[in-house]
């Protein structure tokens, strides 16, 4: 499949980005669909493996349906059986009582800013930045948003530029920054090369 125009104009933005880009070839993907189903795998896929959080979220998601309802109703017990840490399974069960006490309750995101979907969101328990920046990503799919506390993107940007070390959050930052307006499809590449996209 031929390369996008987004793909395109981001490799003339970066010469490291374009080599990476041509060894990709085309990358696409869907938005994910449902806020809630978004942002309960997204917890489930902390600070884990992608590996793990996969293993955890097939398991999670054939006990309740990724239904807020059924979310809302897990037990300890259920919590261990799927795999969740004791902190996840109250951060799930406090997402899911936000949405079955309002479930339009988070219908407005997609008319926010990225700023503000981030601080919307942050209000919740158990959603951090992180969580919100992929959401921001693979949920509302804005096309310019970079994730520094990402594994993934650490290492994928340190072997891209065959650096000593994982750069320091501002360099991230810094490099990051010749990706704009491109920085999210700069990271599906960035993921693509890993074999490695956040659950």
């Amino acid at each position: 499949m031929k390369l996008s125009q987004a793909e395109i104009k981001l490799s003339e933005l970066d010469a490291d980005m374009a080599k990476l880009i041509a060894a990709n070839g085309h990358v696409e993907r869907d938005p994910r669909e449902g806020f809630f189903p978004s942002l309960a795998r997204s917890i489930v896929g902390q600070q884990i493996s992608v590996k793990a959080a996969a293993k955890i979220l097939e398991r999670f998601e054939a006990i309740t349906e990724m239904d807020p309802g059924r979310t809302a109703a897990l037990t300890e017990a259920d919590a261990k059986t799927i795999g969740l840490s004791g902190q996840k399974y109250k951060y799930l069960r406090d997402l899911a009582d936000h949405f079955v006490r309002d479930s339009m309750v988070f219908d407005h995101l997609d008319t926010l800013s990225d700023d503000e979907v981030v601080m919307e969101l942050t209000k919740v328990k158990g959603i951090g930045i992180w969580t919100a920046q992929m959401f921001l990503m693979f949920t509302l799919v804005r096309p310019d948003v970079f994730a520094p506390g990402d594994r993934g993107l650490q290492l994928a940007i340190q072997r891209l530029y065959s650096l000593p070390e994982v750069p320091a959050p501002v360099e991230l930052e810094q490099i990051a920054a010749k990706w704009s307006p491109y920085r999210t499809l700069a990271s599906y590449h960035l993921w693509h090369s890993l074999d490695n996209e956040p659950v």
